[in-house]
């Protein structure tokens, strides 16, 4: 039987809560039970370091509400499907059991995304299988989302996040101080800590929002098609 509902997959600290975060805060508040599980420990981000990181993505986790964050410390910029990687994947699915997961998009301007979307993907698959040994007992989610990292899809739903983006999505965006705060150390600026980087956070936000009549929305894409019982119980906006 499933032990949690939702395990989010990210390449790094901090993609999660960009990407997916007010979704995951609105799935929280609705009493479903949340992992978090980035890939790697960011050794290799311009600002700060993995330890404080670490600090960073537990402060992060609870703003979201997540009962559990794990790390599989792939190292950070080389993020790619081996053995080793499937198996990290496999054994942290089957102990938590979630029913759906939430993988970045295969295609994105970050290597380590597009490949934490396939070591993700193969190690799900892989988990389900009864004879792969991990010493656990096979599990497979119910569901596969995908979410958009740098690079935009067309999605298949969009989640109303209006009454979560402006306070504590971006609350648990700016926990990490030393990757967002351009005040933060004397590290270089970046992308993230540039003033258009809330611009066109926010801008993007209001774009999803837009396609389903709400002010803010954040986008998901699955893999097949969507199966629907009853018509009458969708809610969209058709005109």
């Amino acid at each position: 039987m499933p032990e949690v509902d939702v395990m989010a997959f990210g390449a790094h600290p901090d993609d999660i809560e960009i990407c997916c975060g007010g979704t995951l805060i609105k799935l929280a508040d609705a009493g479903r039970a949340i992992v978090l599980v980035d890939m790697v420990r960011g050794e290799l981000g311009t600002r700060g370091t993995a330890e404080i990181r670490q600090v960073e993505a537990a402060a992060a986790a609870k703003v979201i509400g997540a009962v559990a964050r794990e790390n599989l410390g792939l190292e950070d910029g080389f993020v790619h499907v081996s053995e080793e990687s499937r198996r990290q994947v496999a054994e942290v699915v089957r102990r938590h059991r979630p029913r759906l997961a939430l993988v970045p998009y295969h295609e994105g301007r970050h290597p380590d995304h597009y490949r934490a979307s396939e070591v993700a993907y193969e190690g799900i698959f892989l988990a389900g299988l009864a004879r792969y040994d991990t010493g656990q007992e096979p599990y497979r989610p119910e569901r596969l989302i995908y979410y958009p990292t740098t690079y935009q899809f067309e999605p298949t739903f969009v989640v109303d996040v209006s009454a979560q983006f402006l306070e504590r999505k971006l609350e648990a965006i700016f926990c990490y101080a030393t990757q967002v705060n351009p005040a933060a150390g004397s590290y270089p600026q970046t992308r993230l800590t540039s003033p258009a980087f809330r611009t066109r956070l926010t801008q993007r936000m209001g774009y999803y929002g837009s396609l389903i009549g709400a002010e803010y929305g954040e986008a998901f894409r699955v893999r097949g098609m969507l199966a629907v019982g009853d018509p009458l119980q969708l809610s969209f906006s058709s005109f």
